[in-house]
């Protein structure tokens, strides 16, 4: 990423920011080591891909 794309992606960043708390949103510090990640939820119910039978 260029210096130019990276100093457009912080100003959008900050902008929607700026934005979020005007509108009464509140940023919450998540402390380190902490996850979204909930090991007592129930394993999705994907299974596998079956393998295609032979074309005949």
């Amino acid at each position: 990423m260029s210096d130019f794309e990276t100093n457009r992606a912080r100003s959008q960043l900050d902008e929607q920011t700026r934005a979020f708390l005007e509108k009464g949103g509140a940023i919450t510090k998540v402390p380190t080591g902490k996850s979204g990640w909930d090991p007592d939820r129930k394993k999705s119910q994907w299974s596998k891909a079956q393998p295609k039978p032979p074309a005949s």
